[in-house]
């Protein structure tokens, strides 16, 4: 029986995964990315009709230029998320972007592989496409309840931790 009883009748998103930066070709295990997604879309409600999401793994270079243009911030991150336009006719929950680099060094940083670190990341942009948050206190603890119910189920430590968690 399915950990949600109602997820088996929701409709299941397409994931495209994209690779833009041949570095994660050699990184094992971004196949779970697709899973996460999954999970993500079937435990919250969706009134958007959105049926796919696009997940890039891109370079730094990439996501700099991306958070230039679009966020006026003019740094790599490790993720970012782009909500679809919005049209009537569009069927696309939006994008994310990993960033390679960062992504790397985050997880050498906190002594975890980094596919788990990837994954982790690519959730956490998808939860944003679904309308989670994590402005406030609040906001911050369910989307983290959620990504960590979510990474379990797929055997990946809590990344909230205090373990990882770096000050």
């Amino acid at each position: 029986m399915p950990a949600d009883p109602d997820s088996r009748y929701r409709r299941r998103m397409q994931v495209e995964l994209v690779v833009t930066d041949e570095r994660w070709n050699t990184v094992p295990g971004l196949d779970r990315i697709e899973v996460l997604a999954q999970s993500a879309f079937a435990a919250l409600p969706d009134d958007t009709g959105a049926e796919e999401v696009a997940i890039a793994l891109g370079s730094d270079d990439e996501v700099h230029e991306l958070n230039r243009n679009y966020r006026g911030k003019d740094v790599a991150t490790n993720v970012l998320s782009f909500p679809s336009a919005g049209h009537g006719d569009s069927r696309s929950l939006g994008d994310v972007i990993l960033a390679y680099e960062t992504c790397e060094a985050e997880a050498e940083e906190r002594d975890i592989p980094l596919t788990d670190h990837a994954c982790h990341l690519a959730l956490h942009g998808v939860l944003h496409l679904l309308g989670c948050d994590h402005e406030t206190d609040g906001e911050a603890a369910v989307m983290e309840a959620l990504e960590t119910r979510l990474l379990a189920k797929i055997g990946i430590a809590d990344p909230h931790s205090a373990e990882f968690v770096i000050e």
